[in-house]
């Protein structure tokens, strides 16, 4: 509990000055946040972050991120609770930008907080510690008896969907005996489902 001073002593301490990533990810030009997303615009501020507004509406091509998977601790700490284990997939997008979103050049002192706090697999990100969790909630849906006749005909315009469909249904069980779990497979795999769901809402600028 205490060092005894009156019986000083030397020892060799191990200066580990490496370590070993398990996860690479590049740094873009810039990053977009909409406006709307006060809690963090005003923490980058609090941190030094220079930013900048769009002077007007404009379509920009993005790097958007969609969730694939993720885990949450059931227990809040201190007002938050942790997802882990996330896990993302990207694709390039053209977006609706509205006047007044911020415009984030990632050439600046704090690069490394940037990626560190933007980038949602990073694992004391913004999103890690439950700040974007309203992407998380699915608040469209659709009812089955019309949704019914509408994914048949996707499904029939869309011959790779009906591939990924039945291989699917292959791999796994449940999902093979349930009809409910098989629409909304080709819902999520169409342009009828709700956009902003599980779309991460910090865009990249390669």
């Amino acid at each position: 509990m205490f060092y005894d001073h009156s019986k000083p002593f030397e020892k060799l301490v191990k200066f580990n000055d490496y370590f070993r990533p398990e996860k690479f990810v590049s740094r873009p030009r810039q990053y977009i946040i909409p406006q709307g997303w006060h809690d963090i615009i005003d923490l980058l501020r609090l941190n030094g972050v220079l930013m900048r507004q769009l002077p007007r509406d404009s379509i920009i091509q993005v790097e958007a991120y969609h969730i694939e998977e993720y885990k949450s601790l059931q227990k809040p700490y201190e007002k938050h609770h942790k997802n882990s284990g996330v896990r993302v997939v990207a694709s390039n997008q053209l977006i609706n930008f509205l006047k007044g979103d911020y415009l984030i050049n990632t050439n600046q002192s704090c690069r490394r907080f940037l990626i560190e706090m933007l980038e949602p697999t990073g694992d004391d990100s913004y999103f890690s510690w439950n700040f974007f969790d309203a992407v998380l909630q699915q608040k469209e849906g659709y009812s089955d008896y019309r949704w019914e006749d509408l994914a048949a005909a996707w499904l029939k315009d869309h011959p790779e969907l009906r591939t990924k469909l039945e291989e699917k249904k292959k791999t796994d069980a449940d999902f093979a005996r349930s009809p409910s779990s098989q629409l909304d497979f080709v819902y999520k795999n169409s342009p009828y489902c709700e956009p902003a769901f599980l779309r991460y809402p910090v865009y990249r600028i390669p």
